[in-house]
């Protein structure tokens, strides 16, 4: 009793210590005279001391020697707390005592077993905590045979595969497979036999209902005493949703791709720093540039002045770190092509932000056209007012050109009808006579030049061509503007340049067309000063007719007013030199029908010299 390790003691009958061994010091940390006396069931654990009492009790028929136990019975340690042990007790007789002969004893052997209890309790715990793990955990859970056949699962694991809990064990599992995937199964699970490696395996199972589900499989090896797979462990995760949702963020992708592709317009997307992230094919076929060359670029290489319209337009979508307000609204700008030519744009931004991230879509169109369209719409609406004041001007002048003419021919109407000046002024008669005739002929003279614009508006203009002597159709004209030259005392000289040519045209038009030319010039000259009539070869081989005056002259900002039917530089009705405007407008039509071009040089003070060349084809022969 004194070398044993363990607790070894005489228990008196009245089940106090009568003798105990060293162990209780090494076992219960109480030296052995400690206990001597004391009662045993002092020692023991208060919910233990029923059953050591109970199998420590015994009949006075039992004979001694009788081994009891063992049983499991909790001590008091010294230091405070209880130490597992595992006890025996043996009854024992006077015999084996001579001093005290005739009283039965028991001898009790304790063994401290508390680090096996201890450890058997923790393993129990985390059993029970693994099942409970295992039972509530999101993903399935697995151990198999070398083969993979089942050995244990918990509910998810079956629950994934679609078969209850117990028909997994073996390789039922395998049969939920769908039939595609069983294959690759078979072939990769026999490699990472081989290998011994980790399986990571993309699998699915087709339920009793036909619905698939999509999981992942992971598993490791388990290695026996020669490091080779005995088993494996692992999870199995359900991606259905997973999958389905990148299924659908791939179609949303692709849809959104085939529309941003398909857009007329074209769309860019860029970063808070104006960084390019894509650029479709529409934007390709606008800016001229391929999208390789644009993406991680700066937009404002296309749109320059794009950050000062956005912040000034309130969006504030361009600065870093600024907020985007009014995403959405249109702003129109100025856009780069390749090469530098500009063009008019219209463009809106809208704003999203993800990640802390915001990404900015500008959808930008091409409005070309459209400014196009409306210069030529303010153009017209400008020529349509011009038109509008041109035929208000034209009555105005109408009226007061067919006035006049119209009130001599009544005035001396009368006046001849009434013989107002008794009948010996015959004269008197005659003149006024001649007056009508002069006024009538003047008027004929503002319908022919009203009837030949219309005519030449509405493209009814027909030319009679013969041979036209230049010379003679000089004369001509001035013979029919010498009246009108002398009256004005506006003398016309002549420079005829020898050796004119003749010409195929219509000389009547022709005629015309110096004639209106020279009567300007005498209307417009000074009195006394003369206008001068020229005829020679031009430059290019052609034949130039030229009428200069010394007159007022006209500006330059007035010189398509006078190329304007029903137009005169001074609009006013108290004009100084009358007529209908309609002189310079129908030469300048009867040249063209020609193939000609009419030309006036003027400025104000200075006079006014107007050519008309024709062209070369128009020469028959040489004079």
């Amino acid at each position: 009793m004194a070398v044993a390790g363990d607790v070894v003691a005489l228990v008196a009958p009245d089940g106090r210590f009568a003798e105990v061994g060293a162990g209780s010091l090494r076992a219960l940390g109480t030296p052995p005279e400690a206990l001597l006396g004391t009662a045993m069931l002092d020692c023991v654990h208060p919910d233990d001391r029923e059953k050591v009492v109970r199998c420590l009790a015994r009949r006075d028929d039992e004979p001694s020697g009788d081994v009891i136990g063992p049983f499991a019975c909790r001590l008091r340690h010294a230091a405070g707390g209880w130490r597992h042990t595992e006890m025996t007790a043996l009854r024992m007789t006077a015999l084996s005592r001579l001093d005290d002969a005739g009283v039965r004893e028991t001898l009790i052997h304790a063994r401290d077993v508390t680090d096996r209890v201890e450890g058997e309790q923790r393993l129990r715990a985390s059993e029970a905590r693994y099942q409970t793990l295992a039972r509530s955990a999101p993903v399935g859970l697995f151990e198999t045979d070398r083969d993979g056949g089942i050995v244990s699962a918990n509910p998810r694991f079956a629950a994934i595969v679609g078969l209850p809990p117990d028909a997994l064990h073996g390789h039922a599992w395998r049969a939920a497979l769908h039939p595609d995937d069983r294959p690759r199964l078979e072939a990769d699970w026999a490699e990472a036999v081989a290998s011994g490696q980790p399986i990571l395996l993309n699998v699915r199972f087709r339920g009793a209902d036909g619905t698939v589900t999509f999981a992942l499989c992971q598993g490791s090896p388990l290695a026996d005493a020669d490091g080779r797979a005995r088993g494996w462990v692992g999870t199995l995760t359900d991606m259905t949703e997973y999958v389905r949702t990148v299924d659908a963020l791939l179609m949303a992708e692709a849809r959104t791709n085939a529309i941003v592709d398909a857009a007329a317009d074209a769309i860019v997307t860029m970063d808070g720093e104006g960084i390019v992230h894509s650029f479709n094919p529409a934007a390709e076929a606008m800016f001229g540039i391929p999208a390789a060359d644009m993406l991680w670029n700066r937009v404002d290489r296309l749109i320059p002045g794009i950050g000062a319209l956005l912040q000034g337009g309130g969006l504030a979508v361009y600065q870093p770190g600024g907020e985007a307000h009014g995403a959405g609204a249109v702003q129109e700008a100025v856009a780069v092509r390749r090469g530098g030519d500009r063009f008019p744009i219209e463009l809106s931004v809208s704003a999203v932000e993800t990640g802390g991230r915001r990404v900015f879509t500008g959808i930008i169109r091409d409005i070309t056209a459209r400014k196009r369209s409306e210069s030529d719409l303010i153009a017209a609406k400008e020529a349509a007012e011009s038109a509008d004041r041109a035929k208000s001007t034209f009555l105005q002048v109408m009226s007061h050109e067919l006035r006049t003419p119209l009130n001599a021919v009544i005035g001396f109407a009368q006046v001849i009808e009434m013989r107002l000046l008794g009948a010996a002024e015959v004269d008197r008669y005659i003149d006024y006579a001649g007056s009508i005739r002069q006024s009538g002929e003047h008027l004929l003279a503002i319908i022919d030049d009203i009837l030949d614009i219309t005519t030449i508006e509405a493209g009814g203009l027909r030319l009679n061509e013969t041979p036209v002597d230049p010379s003679a159709l000089v004369g001509e004209a001035l013979n029919l503007v010498a009246i009108q030259s002398g009256k004005r005392g506006v003398p016309i000289h002549i420079d005829l340049e020898d050796g004119l040519p003749m010409l195929t045209g219509d000389a009547l038009r022709l005629r015309q067309v110096l004639v209106n030319l020279l009567s300007n010039a005498v209307k417009f000259s000074n009195p006394g000063e003369p206008a001068l009539i020229r005829a020679y070869r031009g430059g290019d081989g052609g034949l130039e007719l030229s009428v200069t005056d010394t007159g007022i002259g006209i500006a330059a900002d007035d010189l398509p007013k006078a190329m304007t039917p029903f137009v005169q530089v001074d609009q006013s009705m108290a004009r100084r030199y009358e007529g209908m405007g309609l002189g310079l407008s129908i030469s300048k039509r009867l040249v063209e029908a020609h193939g000609g071009t009419l030309r006036i040089a003027s400025a104000p003070g200075q006079g006014t010299t107007v050519t008309v060349a024709l062209p070369p084809g128009r020469i028959v022969a040489d004079a």
